[in-house]
């Protein structure tokens, strides 16, 4: 064991001290003090070397398999840290680059106090593209929460501190560490040491963000200076989480919907949400490469000139991606496909085939109407029971009556 005080003590003349990596300063801030974070495991300092700003990570305790999980950037023996004025021990470190941002749990307090749901949708999509592989390899991170993940100033995102992460070569180990409880499942022991340690807490970081995104008001009533919205100990009654579950199922959000349902699974592994988060990434994907096709359309129609060239975002669609696919069921749920693929997985708890390009689906107990890429287009929200649409026109059950729709939304006596 050795202190944070120890190494502040060392760091602040490293001179003479490194055993290969030469000349270290520690940065300090316009008040002359050191610049550093400090975690359970370790104490990570802001240094420059070699004419770069790079990180050195200095562990305050012993930690396993250091060179599996950092490889050459771990450094051994390689820092001569005081223990007394007069003597010391050579210690391990880890150097790395340093990535200069905030963590994901400031950004997010920031951007839902300001309600900024752009900020917010942002950072749901890029925590979606950054878990979906993260949940779908053979390794984990073992403690994945906000304050691990740091936004950069183009709002990427980048997974530090891998201390107590899961490699294929660990199998049969248990695990150094049960992560941060307000992350993890309540069932997880240190048996659970395996690839899928990430599955929970991806699948509430990104609940969490997609709620917030539609009402960062939830914020203020459930946010936590040590925490997100929800409280894993208590996901069948946790009130944020019942409400995110309604704003999802009348939202017509069905990908998040059943993200959101998998905080109430009784294990920590979720086996659904590697092709759930990978849907989510193709349809954000799907939505930007339309948004640039889009985009370039109407600067076409503003100069003629352009007119008849074929956008850069892809070839024009083919016919069997304009065919509409057909209802299937699957596992108690409904999705629609062509016979050549899987169009809209079975996201749904009912559903009627696609009618005059639009297709009836029940989401928990409210009717929507979707087109072929999975959007929602027309939400019935009260509504007992629907009808497809025939001529221009569908049929709703409200309140023991059956009423006609548009295509617009509005409703007619029949």
């Amino acid at each position: 064991m050795h202190t944070l005080g120890q190494y502040l003590m060392t760091l602040s003349d490293p001179d003479g001290l490194t055993r290969t990596l030469g000349a270290v300063e520690v940065c300090r801030d316009p008040s002359g003090r050191m610049c550093f974070s400090v975690g359970n495991s370790a104490a990570v300092f802001r240094i420059r070397h070699q004419g770069r700003i790079r990180s050195l990570r200095c562990y305050l305790r012993p930690q396993r398999h250091l060179r599996e999980i950092y490889g050459g950037r771990l450094l051994e023996r390689e820092l001569y840290l005081y223990t007394s004025p007069d003597s010391g021990v050579w210690v391990d470190v880890v150097i790395g680059d340093w990535i200069e941002g905030e963590d994901l749990h400031t950004a997010i307090a920031r951007a839902a106090t300001e309600g900024d749901t752009r900020r917010l949708g942002e950072l749901a999509e890029a925590f979606d593209r950054l878990a979906a592989p993260m949940v779908a390899d053979d390794r984990a991170h073992g403690d994945l929460k906000p304050e691990n993940i740091l936004v950069d100033a183009a709002g990427r995102l980048h997974v530090i501190d891998l201390d107590a992460s899961f490699l294929p070569g660990m199998k049969g180990e248990t695990s150094p560490e049960l992560g941060t409880a307000a992350y993890q499942h309540p069932a997880r022991t240190a048996a659970d040491f395996n690839a899928r340690l990430d599955d929970y807490p991806a699948a509430l970081i990104s609940t969490a963000l997609h709620a917030l995104a539609l009402d960062p008001t939830m914020w203020k009533r459930y946010g936590k200076a040590d925490a997100l919205l929800y409280d894993p100990r208590r996901a069948a009654t946790d009130p944020a989480l019942c409400e995110t579950l309604g704003l999802f199922e009348t939202r017509g959000m069905a990908l998040a919907y059943r993200i959101a349902q998998l905080l109430r699974a009784p294990r920590p592994e979720l086996p659904d949400l590697s092709a759930l988060l990978a849907e989510a990434v193709r349809r954000a994907d799907r939505e930007r490469s339309e948004g640039v096709r889009n985009e370039r359309m109407r600067a076409a129609e503003q100069n003629p000139a352009t007119v008849g060239e074929v956008p850069e975002s892809g070839n024009p669609p083919s016919e069997e991606e304009d065919s509409l696919p057909e209802l299937y069921a699957e596992g108690g749920r409904w999705g629609f496909r062509t016979r050549e693929r899987v169009v809209i997985p079975p996201l749904y708890d009912n559903g009627f085939d696609f009618t005059e390009g639009l297709a009836a689906v029940l989401l928990g107990r409210t009717w929507h109407f979707i087109d072929p890429q999975g959007r929602t287009r027309l939400s019935c929200r009260g509504c007992q029971a629907v009808k497809p649409f025939r001529e221009g026109w569908a049929r709703i059950l409200r309140d023991g009556r059956w009423r006609r729709i548009n295509r617009a939304g509005q409703e007619f006596d029949i």
